[in-house]
């Protein structure tokens, strides 16, 4: 026998229907919310435009600013000799040492001299005998005891012993080595009882107050530089350190080889710190521009060779073309395109464009 059949729950099966219905809605609504937020969005992100981009400004202002030629050279003496002997013999007496400064005509060494002295003792007492026989002579002549010819014979005779005597000093000094110059002896060849001969080096002496740099420029700069003009000078060995010279030469002759021109300077240097053959940069002043308006040369970017510069209108830039002049260090002369109190961006360029908007910070 079958079983009965239970009735089911109407009621049930609608309550469970209603509910899916509901959650069925629920995710349409809310699909439906979701993207009508981000198309609200979007429209407001699409009124807002780009972010603002983060620059820095720098005021534009007067000031002075000086052109200048840069190169670089080795320093020289301003006199450099090698001292070498005149005379042979054993050396008796070394005066100076390597380093030591020494006047001119100062004694720097001394050869044995007996003989060259000896020398002039003989020749200054035949010099002596042949002054006294020329006096007498002319005493005769003048009496008639003495003819014309004989006296000539005397005088003659006196000129050569003076003529000798002259030379034997000659020989005498030249058993001495003497200072052409005041300097600075860098080096010393001989020693105490070498004997020496003639044109051995014996010393090497430089000049050094003050020092020299000769530089080389373009054609073209001929014109800028004009004797007088200040430079200064900079030395690896003294970091931060500026040495101040002058122009004291501007050859006018241009080199055929190369198209260069030659620049001397001076350079003083009391303090001795400088030696020849440092390698040195020098930075020789050309012009002074005051009253200048100045501009940061980050700030200015060129495109097809046109120099423009980015100033600041309110939140946003404007793209300007500038002309510019005299550069030095981190400043530009500006010729044209700008004002005084104008803003410039000098850092965050990149990605700029007419209209861009900024957000000014301090880097």
């Amino acid at each position: 026998m079958d079983a009965p059949i239970k009735p089911r729950r109407l009621g049930t099966v609608w309550v469970w229907s209603a509910l899916a219905v509901l959650i069925v809605a629920g995710a349409v609504g809310g699909v439906f919310l979701a993207r009508n937020a981000r198309g609200n969005g979007k429209k407001k992100s699409d009124r807002e435009g780009p972010p603002a981009s983060p620059v820095e400004l720098s005021l534009i202002q007067k000031g002075s600013i000086s052109t200048w030629l840069e190169t670089t050279t080795s320093l020289e003496p301003r006199n450099s000799a090698a001292l070498v002997a005149r005379g042979q013999g054993e050396v008796v007496e070394v005066r100076s040492e390597e380093g030591r400064w020494v006047e001119r005509g100062a004694i720097l060494a001394r050869l044995d001299d007996t003989d060259a002295r000896l020398a002039v003792e003989r020749a200054d007492l035949a010099a002596q005998g042949a002054k006294r026989d020329a006096d007498r002579g002319h005493q005769l002549a003048t009496q008639g005891f003495l003819s014309p010819k004989e006296l000539d014979d005397l005088d003659l005779k006196l000129r050569a012993a003076n003529v000798e005597l002259e030379q034997r000093r000659h020989d005498l000094a030249n058993m001495r080595v003497v200072a052409p110059f005041a300097g600075r002896v860098t080096d010393r060849m001989i020693h105490l009882g070498e004997t020496v001969m003639p044109g051995r080096e014996c010393f090497r002496l430089v000049d050094v107050e003050p020092m020299l740099a000769r530089v080389f420029f373009p054609e073209r700069e001929l014109g800028h530089v004009q004797v007088g003009e200040t430079a200064s000078l900079e030395v690896d060995a003294h970091p931060g350190k500026s040495f101040p010279a002058r122009v004291t030469l501007v050859n006018p002759v241009v080199e055929r080889s190369n198209g260069t021109f030659k620049v001397t300077l001076e350079v003083r240097d009391p303090e001795g710190l400088l030696r020849p053959g440092s390698f040195v940069r020098v930075r020789i002043r050309t012009g002074v521009f005051d009253d200048a308006l100045l501009l940061p040369r980050r700030a200015a970017l060129n495109e097809d060779g046109e120099d423009y510069v980015f100033v600041a209108r309110g939140d946003t830039v404007a793209r300007v073309p500038v002309r510019l002049g005299a550069v030095s260090g981190d400043a530009a002369q500006v010729l044209a395109g700008l004002v005084s109190g104008d803003q410039v961006v000098t850092i965050g360029q990149g990605g700029l464009k007419q209209g861009s908007r900024i957000k000014p910070v301090h880097f």
